[in-house]
């Protein structure tokens, strides 16, 4: 019953989500698998399983990557990511995500009531640090989606490039975080049938959500993203205090 609650509906949940979205595959896994796992440990678990989502939808909208624009956000990225799970040892996580948390709530609360949120476009500056934080925090947490997403909102104005750019970015960085994590002797052997029956869920999960996301406009899809980005921050608060 604990494995069927805590895995399975959840990854089945995080597949519905990404498939719609782009993104928050990962932030349903860390709201259960901490309950069972270390932090560092559920975050492999999270990113291991999450790969084969991503591998799948990147394959699905491969004919609408813009390869120009992820090419050096997914190396900035991945250095970050690397450093950070190498490190992560010494990282007070529970402080991190907590200001993380607040962080994302505020960017939810802007991006769905201010009107000048709408055409948001991320200068340079601002870019670079939404992707050199999403680095640190994806090998922290296996949470780096909500920044990239954003960031690739405001490049992309159709629907299919943008979870074609998003899931290939999010493939790329992937494998980094995987191979890292499998050197640093985080990710072992043993995890193995947890993450096949992770995989077998979230697949499904994402079947079910290719069903319905082609009849939402990308309004819709913006809206409810944003609306995760908020959970998102609400749940790394709170995960502070349980």
């Amino acid at each position: 019953m604990n494995l069927l609650l805590f895995l399975i509906l959840p990854t089945f949940i995080a597949g519905l989500i990404q498939g719609v979205t782009g993104f928050g595959a990962g932030i349903v896994m860390m709201m259960f698998l901490p309950f069972f796992f270390p932090v560092i440990e559920s975050a492999a678990l999270t990113g291991t399983i999450a790969f084969f989502i991503t591998t799948a939808m990147a394959y699905q909208y491969r004919k609408y990557v813009n390869y120009k624009m992820i090419l050096l956000p997914s190396i900035i990225f991945s250095i970050f990511t690397y450093v950070s799970i190498a490190f992560a040892a010494d990282v007070n996580q529970e402080i991190l995500k907590m200001f993380f948390g607040i962080f994302l709530v505020a960017l939810s609360l802007y991006f769905l009531f201010s009107p000048s949120s709408q055409n948001y476009k991320p200068n340079r500056v601002v870019s670079l640090l939404f992707i050199i934080f999403s680095g640190i925090t994806n090998g922290l947490f296996s949470i780096g989606g909500p920044l990239m997403v954003i960031y690739f909102l405001s490049k992309t104005t159709k629907k299919e490039e943008y979870l074609g750019s998003v899931q290939t970015f999010f493939w790329i960085t992937s494998i980094v975080s995987l191979i890292s994590r499998i050197a640093n002797g985080v990710l072992i052997t043993d995890h193995l049938p947890l993450i096949l029956l992770g995989v077998v869920s979230i697949l499904f999960g994402l079947w079910i959500a290719n069903k319905v996301v082609d009849r939402l406009n990308a309004d819709t899809i913006r809206k409810t993203t944003y609306i995760l980005i908020g959970f998102s921050g609400i749940y790394n608060v709170l995960s502070t205090f349980i």
